[in-house]
């Protein structure tokens, strides 16, 4: 379906796609992302033939795109990974992970980054469509505690740290993928009926609490003026 719409962009995770795939991307000028969360995955990624590399740090919200070791086995910061990451590789790297303000835009850069991506900040706005009761824990400032969990779908995961997250902490026999996530769900309608978000799966990042979002429009422009203060000092 991708191809055949002809996006102008192709970004995965959890591994390389085959290479007919790649190939047929580049020939129809489909950029392609590839994510990594060690430098050996960049390495592999650049080998594939990815136009651009995301090196994922550990302080990232969601899931852990881990492909060559175990998740727990690739927890590399985003700070210590990104410099790696554009020295091992030959395409542009974007820098991702606990990002949420223009001081953390400038430092991706002075580490050699030529983007960043940022999801918590965003996920706090309102035309991310996510859950209001999403949106209000990430800025209500009840954020500040994260952590990574298997419990909410069985594959490592970072969220804000609430009942839900305690419930599944280490010890608790947790269902592979995607089975856990299944059983997750059927927990999650109920609570969001009855406003229980200490009983939901809240994806965020180690920055959360940096995040405030008076809109799409002026989040960017405050965005881009800031980091470009901030790198036009440097």
């Amino acid at each position: 379906m991708l191809l055949d719409t002809n996006v102008p962009a192709f970004s995965f995770i959890y591994g390389i796609p085959p290479k007919e795939i790649l190939d047929e991307a580049r020939k129809r000028g489909i950029v392609t992302l590839g994510t990594a969360t060690t430098p050996d995955e960049a390495i592999a990624l650049d080998r594939a033939g990815v136009d651009v590399v995301v090196a994922s740090g550990f302080e990232a919200g969601g899931h852990r795109g881990s492909f060559l070791r175990s998740a727990q086995d690739s927890l590399t910061g985003t700070f210590s990974l990104v410099p790696q990451t554009v020295d091992a590789v030959k395409v542009p790297v974007v820098a991702a992970g606990g990002i949420s303000d223009a001081r953390g835009i400038a430092a991706s850069f002075a580490l050699g980054a030529e983007g960043v991506q940022m999801g918590t900040v965003f996920l706090a706005c309102e035309e991310s469509g996510a859950h209001p009761l999403h949106r209000e824990a990430i800025l209500s400032g009840s954020a500040g505690h994260t952590a990574p969990t298997q419990g909410f779908t069985g594959r490592l995961a970072r969220g804000i740290d609430n009942e839900l997250l305690q419930l599944n902490k280490p010890g608790t026999e947790i269902l592979p993928y995607p089975l856990q996530r299944f059983l997750m769900r059927s927990l999650a309608l109920p609570a969001q009926e009855t406003g229980r978000s200490d009983l939901l799966a809240l994806w965020a990042g180690q920055s959360a609490n940096l995040a405030h979002c008076p809109g799409i429009p002026e989040l960017l422009h405050s965005l881009v003026e800031g980091a470009a203060e901030r790198l036009n000092r440097i």
